[in-house]
């Protein structure tokens, strides 16, 4: 069995997402493990019927900035606690550059929130966290998100 020294944990700065962060704090500590904090956006793409129309640079920019202030916000809450926690901003797919990361960082394991969506939810909003699952080469652990708590 390969010893876990790399932990991936994909964000989307929800409290879900913080949640799983928090569990896979304490895991790190517990194994000697590295952090490796991931978000990962989309821009959006119009489609029309003679082409497709994408979002300028200025709105991109914005939007990757504000992911990156996000990101560097949660390097800093969770750093300082014994673990070494590092950050990464992708553009694409969630659940690809999860993968892509795990390959590239050598992530033993990615840990990851869920909503919790059911039904209709699920179905018009997917899943990042299940298509990692299912895809993923490495253990993914799911921490599902109680708001009862």
């Amino acid at each position: 069995m390969t010893p876990i020294r790399r932990i991936l944990v994909p964000v989307d700065f929800s409290a879900p997402s913080d949640n799983a962060t928090e569990y896979a704090l304490w895991l790190a500590k517990e194994l000697g493990a590295e952090l490796e904090l991931m978000h990962s956006y989309s821009l959006p793409v119009y489609a029309l019927p003679d082409g497709g129309v994408m979002v300028g640079p200025e709105y991109a920019a914005r939007v990757s900035s504000a992911a990156q202030d996000s990101l560097d916000a949660s390097v800093a809450r969770y750093s300082g606690q014994g673990v070494t926690v590092r950050a990464h901003l992708t553009e694409g797919i969630p659940h690809e550059e999860v993968a892509r990361l795990v390959e590239e960082l050598d992530a033993q394991m990615v840990v990851m929130g869920t909503h919790g969506r059911a039904g209709m939810r699920h179905l018009l909003l997917g899943s990042v966290a299940e298509r990692v699952v299912r895809t993923s080469k490495v253990p993914v652990l799911t921490v599902r998100f109680d708001k009862d708590e």
